[in-house]
């Protein structure tokens, strides 16, 4: 095993990404489990509301002094650098951080985190997904699943929300440190997800078990610690699957697009082409 960095996943939206999560909450012994700690720096966490990165609203990039959010930051970054160990064995467990990439930067606008070793030497990996799919998987959450729930507020399509451009941001910083970042896209996890655990397994330096492709259909009790409205909603699929190959399909009834999501897609495309060549 090599030494143990934390993982950290940057994501987007309808990226697969609570399934990947899935991948490592399997091995519970080995690895301790962080979703989106940056989530809350765009939810109103008093009233639980999504609320649109766009409005601004627990924005950092509007505070008159972005530094004064900085020690919430950092004590999120001390959350995923803290030693965890296994209480039947009392051996170490790895850390695996899920985050969207455009929720991080939101977050850390206007301060030196950057530059700060605490997010450099992160072990950094990205899960991408065909704009095609994934915004199109965003309208008809949006559309199909929020306003399902009235009670709630929830925005419409935003393709602000997109995150590639974010991934592309975080991507670039660390390989001009001559770094290699880990790229898997999700098309290729669906269909094989066997060989892209396994090599993902062996670049983060961890053995790659078969548990890993195949769970229960259940609630999951690492998110239920989570009570925004837009994680419950998004976890749907992933708590309710079994493996990669079934729940992509399950919950995808095709439907008319409005413009707004067709401009989304092209703007977004070549983040995600970018991205595309450096998959494993």
């Amino acid at each position: 095993m090599s030494e143990q960095k934390p993982i950290v996943l940057w994501t987007h939206f309808r990226s697969v990404s609570h399934a990947f999560q899935r991948t490592f909450l399997q091995r519970p012994q080995e690895f301790h489990i962080i979703d989106g700690p940056f989530l809350e720096f765009v939810i109103d966490t008093h009233d639980q509301h999504l609320k649109a990165v766009k409005t601004g609203i627990a924005d950092p990039s509007k505070s008159p002094d972005p530094n004064l959010f900085m020690p919430k930051i950092l004590s999120i970054f001390g959350k995923i650098w803290k030693p965890y160990y296994d209480e039947s064995s009392n051996k170490p467990k790895r850390m695996f951080c899920k985050e969207h990439s455009n929720f991080f930067l939101k977050a850390i606008s206007g301060t030196s985190l950057l530059s700060n070793p605490q997010f450099l030497e992160l072990t950094h990996t990205f899960l991408i997904r065909n704009p095609e799919k994934s915004l199109r998987s965003l309208y008809k959450a949006v559309n199909f699943i929020f306003k399902k729930n009235p009670e709630y507020f929830i925005p419409d399509f935003d393709k602000n929300l997109a995150g590639l451009k974010e991934s592309k941001q975080i991507f670039d910083l660390i390989k001009d440190l001559n770094k290699q970042p880990i790229v898997v896209d999700a098309d290729d996890l669906i269909d094989d997800p066997e060989r892209v655990l396994k090599k993902y397994c062996e670049l983060i330096g961890e053995e790659f078990k078969e548990e890993m492709i195949h769970w229960e259909a259940k609630n999951i009790n690492e998110w239920n610690g989570n009570n925004f409205t837009i994680t419950k909603l998004m976890v749907y699929n992933a708590e309710n699957s079994t493996g990669f190959n079934e729940f992509t399909k399950k919950y995808e009834p095709e439907i008319e697009y409005p413009q707004i999501v067709y401009d989304a897609i092209a703007e977004n495309k070549p983040y995600y082409d970018y991205l595309y060549q450096f998959k494993i």
